[in-house]
């Protein structure tokens, strides 16, 4: 049904489009901007960050230095000289602010001001729009994408939360990239690229004008390579061996071998563009990736995506003052395998997405309002071919719908303020409100003070929800089965499964954040910008922790009793069936004997719980320095500390990131050749997320990029990342992270 409901979207737009006349078309900037309401554009200067544009922060253009929150900016140039390596998180590996935590080739934790998870699903991300995660767990797959990147016209890391306009998830920050208009980048491009790891790559891009205002553009990419992840069903790369799971410092063997040697990865999409009247666009997008190979680390241990498609379509529409944006993404992940359990599993889910924005002026320029609503409706299925739920007692679902309203004023000459809320319900949380309030304070007209207060929310994902996970081999009761033959009954105790299940009384994780920050231009050659935040986060859900945890008094939530016979045994043999589990089984065990929603008998092990209150702060600081015409410096700082006023001893909640971590680069560009070389150190800090805790020792990364265009139609170029081949690990629990290098030739056309 909702499949059928966008296509049908889509029919129709089809069908009433050739009756609009042609128009002139739309500025350059309206263009690649289309998920975005057309607004007049400040004037661009090349070479002066303070009047370059963004757009992620309050919806609309404006200069990144009168942004109301700290935003971090990758430009299409930046974005061309790293691309080929297809691994879309790299492109902010070393910018201010960024937290990026790398497993996998293709397995990434990207996170702002602290507290991530193997999981890493606070920071909403966006590709023209369209929420690209998972519904069931709210996370991105990387590896589907891995499409030619340098059709990435822009990225942007709102860092902070943004849930007054974006919503539940937008809990740290937004990253919000927009691709490029075909109208404005026609041509074609083949790339290929190849190197370490036994990698190969081939990206295509071609657009065209088709005439009557209308413009195409189709990507493809396909590529193999081995990866960093290794089997660890007999050994593994840590030292030493555990003795229980989650046992500190320590990874158990896992009951099976990786069954695929090799990622390969595809990807494929075609984009229509028509300009109608009145500076209005409307674009048709659809497209799709699979993926076979990649290894992700999760709380429950790691999976390996052996057969995974990712089919998407996008319909917006888009004129001065409106944009109406609907998409469909989807997941089909026909066989997936839990490592630590040897457990196959399957995932099939849709979300559905509709939203409508407008937006107006008033007081001769002084004012600006932006207003919208939106509706999301999800799907979430886990079964087998057999009909078997893998994931979940039963298929799951959820609807969210939402509207929101932002009101910016020039109170003076220098003074700017800002007032947004949003109000967000759903079938999975109670109705919530995300205000946030602004005021920017222009020392000069390159150079300005924020100070910011917002508050967001975190939905509890369907997975701590309502998950059913097996985290153990099943336990033989076989013998107990007697009893309930004599009472004419089948209890199920053949094969008894262990369990991580989840918690459906779990409440929205809360964040407040005050926010104080300097962006400005200093000499006419340099762009600096300081960041100051403090935040409470409130209502932390626990990684998966004991379900029966003394700290708590007993099981830490009341949804799984303990075991009941069924109903049908008569008493006395119901009564002797718990007695002689009393008797047999260990005391720990006997206490987490529990029922499914079927009546068969489970094992809760493990489960989630709100606990923690948190205070967080932090600084963050950029700066990027133009040396001459051919040379420029970049360089970051964060430091992070963080106090806990309520903590639960055996889920100890840690930032899972470092106190203090530091970026440099450096970058030649001439007109044939540009070469980039750029360092990242981070400090050794703990990680604690479900089976994994343990430190993570301080690592330094070196990447060098280069490039050389020999003329109109060919480019040349290299792609190193982790020079050194300082072989080390970013999260605990993850891959070894070794060294990548990558030549690639382009043809352009």
């Amino acid at each position: 049904m909702i499949r059928l409901a966008l296509f049908c979207l889509v029919l129709v737009s089809l069908a009433i489009s050739p009756t609009w006349a042609d128009e002139p078309q739309l500025d350059e900037q309206q263009a690649n901007k289309q998920q975005q309401p057309e607004q007049p554009q400040p004037e661009q200067q090349p070479g002066f960050m303070d009047e370059i544009t963004v757009n992620s922060v309050t919806r609309r253009a404006q200069r990144i230095v009168d942004a109301p929150a700290a935003i971090t900016l990758v430009q299409e140039d930046e974005i061309e000289r790293h691309s080929a390596s297809g691994q879309l998180p790299k492109l902010l590996e070393f910018t201010p602010g960024a937290e990026l935590a790398q497993s996998g080739l293709y397995d990434f934790k990207l996170n702002v001001r602290g507290f991530n998870t193997s999981l890493g699903r606070r920071v909403l991300t966006l590709i023209d729009g369209r929420d690209i995660a998972l519904p069931s767990l709210g996370v991105q797959e990387w590896g589907a994408t891995s499409f030619p990147l340098d059709d990435l016209a822009s990225i942007e890391l709102v860092r902070g939360p943004g849930s007054a306009l974006y919503g539940a998830d937008a809990f740290n920050g937004v990253l919000n990239m927009t691709t490029k208009a075909p109208r404005d980048s026609q041509g074609g491009n083949l790339r290929l690229a190849a190197g370490e790891l036994d990698s190969f790559k081939l990206d295509l891009r071609y657009a065209a004008d088709l005439g009557k205002n209308t413009f195409f553009k189709t990507l493809a990419s396909v590529g193999e390579s081995d990866d960093f992840s290794r089997s660890r069903n007999t050994s593994v790369e840590y030292s030493s061996p555990c003795a229980f799971p989650g046992q500190a410092n320590c990874v158990l063997p896992e009951a099976t071998p990786l069954a695929l040697d090799r990622n390969q990865l595809w990807s494929a999409s075609v984009r229509v563009d028509k300009y109608l009247g009145d500076h209005s666009v409307m674009t048709i997008e659809a497209g799709t990736s699979k993926l076979e190979g990649p290894v992700i680390a999760a709380g429950i241990g790691r999976t390996q995506m052996t057969d995974v498609e990712r089919p998407w379509v996008r319909w917006n529409f888009s004129s001065r003052h409106w944009n109406a944006l609907a998409y469909l993404t989807a997941r089909d992940a026909a066989d997936q395998l839990l490592l630590s359990t040897a457990t196959t599993t399957f995932l099939d889910e849709d979300k559905l997405s509709l939203e409508i924005q407008g937006n107006a002026g008033f007081a001769a320029g002084k004012g600006f309002f932006v207003a919208g609503a939106s509706a999301i409706d999800e799907t979430v299925d886990t079964a087998d071919p057999q009909g078997a739920q893998t994931l979940s007692f039963e298929a799951l679902g959820g609807d969210f719908q939402a509207v929101f309203g932002q009101l910016e004023y020039d109170l003076s000459s220098k003074l700017k303020g800002l007032l947004a809320g949003r109000w967000d319900d759903s079938s999975l949380h109670a109705s919530r409100v995300s205000p946030r309030a602004s005021l920017v304070y222009a020392l000069t007209s390159h150079s300005t003070l924020r100070l910011a207060y917002s508050e967001a929310f975190q939905t509890p994902n369907y997975g701590e929800l309502f998950q059913a996970v097996p985290v153990a081999p099943s336990v033989s009761l076989a013998p107990f089965e007697t009893l309930c033959a004599l009472g004419g009954t089948v209890c199920g105790f053949n094969l008894v499964p262990v369990l991580a299940v989840g918690n459906e009384d779990l409440e929205v994780e809360e964040i407040r954040s005050f926010e104080f920050g300097y962006s400005g231009v200093l000499a006419d050659k340099a762009f600096l910008t300081v960041d100051l935040y403090d935040n409470r986060i409130d209502n932390f859900i626990t990684d998966l922790i004991g379900f029966d945890n003394a700290t708590l008094g007993g099981a830490i939530h009341d949804n799984f009793p303990a075991y009941r016979p069924p109903a049908s045994l008569p008493q006395p043999l119901a009564s002797m069936l718990l007695q002689a589990l009393a008797g047999a089984l260990p005391p720990d065990l006997f206490r987490i004997l529990s029922n499914a929603p079927n009546g068969d008998p489970i094992f809760t092990a493990l489960s989630h719980t709100n606990f923690a209150r948190v205070q967080a702060r932090g600084l963050e600081i950029g700066l990027d320095v133009t040396l001459s015409p051919l040379w420029r410096l970049d360089a970051g700082y964060a430091y992070f500390e963080f106090d806990i006023e309520r903590q639960l001893p055996d889920d100890p909640v840690l930032p899972n990131n470092p106190r203090n971590k530091l970026n440099l680069g450096l970058t030649y560009t001439t007109e044939h050749l540009a070469a980039s070389l750029a360092y990242r150190y981070s400090e050794s800090f703990d990680w604690s997320s479900g089976l994994y805790q343990g430190t993570v020792p301080s690592y330094d990364v070196v990447d060098l990029t280069a490039a050389y265009q020999l003329n109109d139609r060919w480019r040349f170029g290299i792609d190193i990342s982790n020079i050194l081949d300082n072989g080390h690990f970013e999260i605990f629990g993850g891959d070894i992270v070794e060294r990548r290098a990558l030549g690639h030739v382009s043809l352009a056309w």
